[in-house]
């Protein structure tokens, strides 16, 4: 699907600004659109840096305001994705794609939006392939991570982790402001669960994260570690499957706005 070009231009006009005021380097990213969704990608990470309903451009439902003070390493977006690994005998190592980031190797865009090989940002040692593609589902963001195990060993993944950044932070804003740009985020923990993200004031739509495919919300975990403060993003963990030499698995979410707001 073509980039949504007003949007695009919108974004492009905002970043340079944003970035003059507070004197971060500026970010370059590239528009996309779904019939439900407008949202930018980071062509560096190719991590999500804007989620606006179609039905109001106006909210973002990521910290999206704030993406060129959180483009720096340890700064968890939408798109990226955290592993605790090991092999047969051996201790549990763990790879993520943000704390020292490198920009991602992208990938022909096959019958989907964008597509990324995240093996240059995860880490030396990464025992597993790991490719990220963003596609356009029937009308239906998703978001899916292909591992797949190269190697001639059995590779056991205990966690895999996608950080849920929405913006839920209501710290320093006026209570008006905060009502009317922060979310609240409520995860259902369980082999079929989700993430309902509404919008603080209560108007509608909202947003509802699902599995794609086999990817059950096993737990929902806040960060080990916190970047700078107000950067409790809690992650979407799927947790114990073993990928065999040769083998591989699709973990992934999709979003999808719910025009009324309604919840579970």
């Amino acid at each position: 699907m073509k980039p949504y070009i007003a949007f695009s231009v919108a974004l492009a006009a905002a970043g340079p600004a944003l970035a003059l005021a507070t004197d971060y380097p500026a970010i370059q990213t590239r528009a996309y659109s779904t019939p439900q969704l407008l949202f930018a990608l980071r062509t560096d990470t190719q991590t999500l840096a804007r989620l606006t309903p179609v039905a109001d451009p106006s909210f973002d439902f990521t910290p999206g305001p704030r993406e060129a003070e959180r483009q720096f390493d340890g700064y968890r977006h939408i798109g990226d994705l955290s592993l605790k690994l090991r092999l047969p005998g051996g201790a549990w190592q763990h790879y993520d794609s943000y704390s020292a980031r490198q920009p991602v190797r992208v990938l022909p865009a096959v019958r989907v939006l964008a597509a990324a090989d995240l093996g240059p940002t995860m880490g030396a040692g990464l025992p597993l392939t790991v490719e990220r593609r963003w596609l356009n589902d029937k009308g239906t963001l998703v978001l899916r991570y292909t591992l797949v195990n190269r190697g001639s060993q059995a590779v056991e993944v205990g966690e895999a982790a996608m950080p849920m950044v929405f913006d839920n932070m209501i710290a320093g804003r006026a209570p008006d402001e905060a009502q009317a740009s922060a979310s609240t985020v409520k995860p259902h923990v369980g082999d079929k669960g989700l993430v309902e993200v509404t919008r603080l004031n209560g108007q509608p739509p909202a947003l509802r994260v699902l599995p794609d495919g086999r990817t059950p919300l096993s737990s929902w975990q806040p960060p080990a570690e916190q970047r700078a403060a107000n950067e409790d993003y809690a992650s979407w963990v799927t947790a114990g499957f073993t990928l065999k030499p040769g083998a591989r698995r699709d973990i992934g979410l999709r979003f999808v706005i719910r025009p009324q707001g309604a919840t579970r």
